[in-house]
């Protein structure tokens, strides 16, 4: 199945196979629990056996609790702390998943399920077939055409489709997220409503087709203990549905082609499975188990090559990009000896200790996830590897330390840019402090950045993590502290540690032990992570652009942007009226009554009632996905329709009915979180919303940023590269005709169709025009003339005739690409124009659809990423400028290349003029960088 993406729910089945076995556990020749490990990699055999997957990935829940503990604190608290032997297990399939060169997905405050339903509506959004490997019926919301469920049964995977959904539960794909709403769910401790079972839930979706739809006709519903029992559980309702809810913008990697996997070398992961006494399944793969037999003192035979562990200074990436480290030294991997300073004279004595080495780590210990709530329980410092104290302001007595006299003594350390800084994700910390009154002017070194920068495709970068990965140390779970100090349940966290429950309620004599190892770990990690920095030559990107942008979007975030609630809720209605409207138009279209979100149903319309020709086919029937739609609406109108019954309807879920719910109640905003380590350009992410990705130029879009406003008083201003890719592709490439282009300041794509069709600029067409601009936008990317001839809708052979007469018009265009891509054969990396490297372990792939895959990021990264670098230049800059010239504007907003400012309406002139400069000049390219400015009370004034 070469063109479909598998999803394996990593954590749903190492929980399955341990528990298979837990009345007679399968033991590794250590006599130790290997169940868990057992089960994974029989499963994961099989798998590739059966389905001879081109594209995988395991996705891993995130190591400390999720967004979903902020909203909820007693989520999943009623479920017991996992077996420690079954904990010690996961770095072990980690390590045999990393051998064999199958990509892990996994993402801080984000579970699973969550990373799965942004991967799957990637897939839906690009038409690409995936198969979600999980028995949670969380996911079940996400079949769709062409998203399906492999769900483990006794006698192997079950696939289910849409109808087999409604098959088994009785409701539609797109009704379980009401439906469990209403039931609940006990494993994750959703409360749902009480007194609704599963056969009642179904009933009334099946009336009345959604939560909104219940609640809206609760005096319709002829039972009164039904309505009364709706009544009550109101709230325990939606709070269910927002606790179910998945997070379709979790962040993922760019491309779906991070997940092709490359010729699978099973000897690779042979002496793993042999420590783990799995003799049988090395011989089911094809492997004498004799050349891999552990030999008597534990280690592996000399004569089998170790694939664990490379020496990184000699050979810096293993064989999925990550970044490996041999031993460290005992400094580095044993425990630390940690003090509790619960006087001011022994905080007095830390505070010069860190003043006369001049580094040290710092980290806050909290009672939430939400900076702008959270109160510091107390703080933790390291001014050496292997020590560390804990300084506890809160504990289960009360006050500790007094707050006002360890501010006065903290503060000054902290502002002093002179010493050098350490946290590990200490954009959370910074905001922590700034809402106890300690400003943090500069911070001078990140881990968890750092480690980003190192190896940019390792995914995750939590502290948990990055210990095992660098230190060989396992640190203590935060569930470990809490069931120590009888709290019980699990908590949220920063940065790979779990910190949900209130902090000061841990005992001190355990609460140092914790917290003390957060700094002393962040120490270590500074310690190996800045060598490799300078290893991998990103020191000058790291110093000069990533870590001065972490104060920089900590401040953002804490000023937010304002939301008019009411017209988003006056929008919802119309877009309600719009919807019912156009679903109307279908069913007369179509003469009858139908489920539009049936994929069954529709199927039977398009290609039975109105014999349509179907574009592809799925295991269920003809496929209807968009890009199917796209097609078919060239013939009928009923595909149009049906296109834009699915852009509204999600377009109201997703935005117009969540955003309302999402502002906060003390400063009445929005406010989004960036996300820095989320990317493999260098791009920045954004979630809690995810701002970044609301249409721009549809009117759908433009009414929902109508709906971002400024304080009273204030106006935005937008300041936005102008075709900066182009810009750089033009730069990078040296190609004198698109160079010109831009140096004139023509507009390149009516330029591009004059030279390719051959005529005056005056004379050109908007269609030439338009297939001018998408062979521009699209060269970058790797376009090819049959997905050309697909979005201009033209015969391939003149697409390709395009194509060749685009690479003959700007041939340095041409060598760009074949240079790039020969140079990265090479050195099996590339590199943006300022240095920010990526790994492309596919790009030498016997596979040809895999190496083609990789060349498509070969050429863009250099190109998106050297972009991201820009944008980020331009903020550091434009924020300096700001507060030179001692104005009150804001950044509040980065959207790819444009940046939104809030400012008073005096500063108006101020503002767009220091944008304009700082903007147009952040880089010297060969070609100058074009910025637009505007300026509007509502964000969607701009951009008309």
């Amino acid at each position: 199945m070469q063109d479909t993406l598998f999803l394996l729910d990593g954590y749903s089945l190492i929980y399955r196979s341990y528990f298979a076995f837990v009345r007679n556990p399968m033991r590794n020749p250590r006599g130790e629990n290997s169940s868990a490990v057992f089960g994974f990699v029989r499963t994961l055999i099989s798998i590739f056996r059966e389905y001879e997957p081109h594209r995988f990935a395991v996705v891993m829940d995130s190591r400390e609790p999720t967004f979903r503990h902020e909203k909820f604190p007693e989520y999943k608290a009623n479920r017991e702390a996992a077996p420690e032997d079954l904990h010690a297990q996961v770095p072990v399939i980690e390590q045999i998943l990393s051998s064999l060169g199958i990509p892990i997905v996994q993402a801080e405050r984000y579970e699973a399920d969550d990373l799965i339903a942004a991967l799957a509506q990637r897939c839906r959004t690009e038409g690409m077939p995936c198969r979600i490997i999980s028995g949670d019926k969380d996911l079940l919301q996400l079949v769709h055409d062409p998203v399906h469920i492999l769900r483990p049964g006794k006698s192997g995977l079950e696939e289910l489709d849409r109808d087999g959904v409604y098959r088994d539960w009785q409701v539609w794909p797109e009704q379980i997220l009401d439906y469990l709403a209403l039931t609940g769910d006990s494993s994750d401790n959703v409360p749902g409503v009480k007194g609704i079972g599963a056969k009642t839930a179904a009933e009334l979706l099946s009336q009345f087709e959604t939560l909104q739809g219940i609640y809206d006709n609760l005096e319709r519903i002829p039972s009164r203990s039904r309505r009364e029992k709706l009544e009550a559980g109101r709230e325990s309702a939606w709070l269910s549905r927002d606790l179910i809810q998945l997070a379709y913008d979790a962040p993922i990697p760019d491309d779906l082609d991070t997940f092709r996997l490359g010729r699978i070398d099973y000897a690779a992961a042979a002496p793993l499975l042999m420590e783990q006494g799995m003799r049988r399944q090395v011989e089911e793969l094809g492997l004498d188990p004799g050349a891999y037999e552990p030999a008597t003192n534990g280690e592996r035979r000399s004569d089998v090559e170790d694939h664990s562990a490379l020496d990184p200074a000699l050979s810096p990436r293993d064989r999925t990009g990550r970044v490996t480290t041999a031993s460290q030294g005992e400094a580095l991997a044993g425990p630390g000896e940690y003090e509790l300073v619960d006087t001011l004279e022994a905080l007095d004595r830390w505070i010069d200790r860190a003043r006369k080495a001049g580094v040290y780590a710092f980290d806050v210990e909290t009672d939430s996830l939400d900076p702008l709530t959270a109160i510091p329980a107390g703080f933790s410092m390291a001014v050496e590897a292997g020590s560390g104290c804990y300084v506890p302001l809160r504990g289960p007595e009360g006050l500790v330390l007094p707050e006002e006299a360890v501010r006065e003594r903290i503060g000054p350390l902290l502002s002093d840019d002179s010493l050098t800084l350490i946290g590990q994700n200490f954009k959370y910390d910074w905001q922590v402090l700034h809402q106890w009154g300690i400003p943090v002017p500069r911070v001078a070194f990140d881990t968890m950045i750092a480690a980003w920068l190192v190896d940019t495709s390792a995914g995750s970068y939590g502290m948990d993590r990055l210990a095992r990965e660098y230190l060989g140390y396992e640190t203590v779970s935060f569930s470990e502290l809490f069931e120590e100090s009888g709290e019980g349940g699990r908590g949220g966290g920063k940065g790979g540690k779990e910190k949900n429950h209130d902090f000061a309620q841990v005992p001190l004599d355990q609460a140092v032990r914790y917290a003390a190892e957060d700094a002393d770990i962040t120490y270590r990690l500074y310690t190996v992570l800045d060598k490799l920095l300078d290893l991998r030559g990103v020191r000058e990107l790291f110093e000069t652009i990533e870590m001065p942008l972490v104060p920089l979007l900590a401040s953002m975030e804490l000023e937010g942007i304002g939301l008019d609630v009411f017209a988003l809720e006056e929008y919802s209605q119309e877009l309600t009226s719009q919807i019912g409207r156009i679903e109307g138009e279908i069913h007369e279209m179509v003469g009858r009554e139908f489920n539009i979100g049936s994929t069954k149903q529709l199927q039977e319309v398009l290609f039975k009632e109105r014999k349509l020709q179907p574009v592809k086919k799925t295991k269920t029937g003809y496929s209807t996905d968009n890009s199917v739609l796209q097609e078919l609406a060239r013939e009928d109108p009923v595909p149009e329709k049906v296109l834009r019954y699915r852009m509204l309807t999600k377009l109201r879920s997703t935005y117009v009915d969540a955003l309302p719910r999402m502002v906060n109640r003390r400063t009445g905003r929005i406010h989004t979180s960036f996300n820095q380590t989320g990317t493999a350009t260098g791009r920045l992410s954004s979630t809690d919303p995810n701002l970044q990705n609301i249409p721009i130029r549809e009117e759908e879009g433009r009414r929902i940023r109508n709906a971002f406003i400024p304080r009273e008083g204030n106006i935005f201003i937008s300041a936005d590269y102008s075709q900066i890719e182009l810009v750089i592709l033009a730069h990078l490439s040296g190609d004198p005709a698109l160079r010109e282009a831009f140096t004139t300041g023509e507009d390149v794509h009516r330029r591009t169709a004059s030279l390719i069709f051959g005529m005056e600029p005056g004379d050109i067409s908007s269609e030439q025009r338009r297939i001018a601009k998408t062979i521009n936008f699209g060269v970058m990317y790797g376009m090819s003339a049959f997905r050309l001839s697909n979005e201009l809708g033209i015969p391939r052979k003149d697409a390709d005739a395009f194509i060749q007469a685009y690479f003959g018009t700007y041939s340095g265009i041409r060598r760009f690409i074949d240079d790039t891509v020969a140079r990265v054969e090479e050195e099996r990396e590339v590199r943006t124009l300022l240095g920010r490297p990526r790994p492309i372990p596919d790009i030498n792939n016997r596979n040809r659809t895999v190496k083609a895959g990789a060349e498509r990021v070969a050429v863009n990264t250099p190109i998106q990423g050297t972009a991201a670098d820009i944008v980020k230049k331009a903020m550091l800059a434009l924020r300096a400028r700001l507060q030179r010239e001692g104005l009150k504007a804001r950044l509040i907003l980065q959207v790819h290349d444009e940046l939104i400012l809030e400012c008073p309406r005096e500063e108006e002139n101020a503002v767009k003029a220091a944008a304009m400069e700082t903007m147009s000049t952040a880089v010297r390219l060969s070609v100058p960088l074009r910025v637009s400015v505007e300026s509007g009370e509502r964000w969607g004034s701009m951009h008309q």
